[in-house]
């Protein structure tokens, strides 16, 4: 109960806010395209490793990109098109 006090509280603040002319929420445009983020030399490589079957421990070491940035290489990129134009089906993955 009391988290949904705090966001009606939050979105009265957002409301006020908008009002004055303070709030604007995000940019137009800033969010970036799934493309062009996977087209980035780094996440090319990380994806790579992905497909050859490396850890995602191990292409963290090896690009110096973050895990969390490879997670989203994982997600992207492989429940992407392969090179012959046919979608690759998101598997299902359980919590041990």
């Amino acid at each position: 109960m009391e988290k949904n006090q705090i966001r009606e509280r939050q979105l009265e603040g957002i409301r006020i806010a908008k009002l004055k002319g303070v709030y604007e929420g995000r940019a137009v445009g800033s969010k970036e395209d799934v493309l062009s983020f996977l087209s980035k030399p780094k996440n090319k490589e990380a994806l790579t490793f992905l497909k050859k079957g490396y850890k995602s421990i191990e292409i963290t070491k090896l690009t110096g990109l973050n895990i969390n940035t490879i997670t989203k290489i994982k997600k992207l990129g492989l429940n992407q098109h392969n090179g012959e134009g046919v979608v690759v089906e998101k598997q299902k993955v359980k919590s041990i």
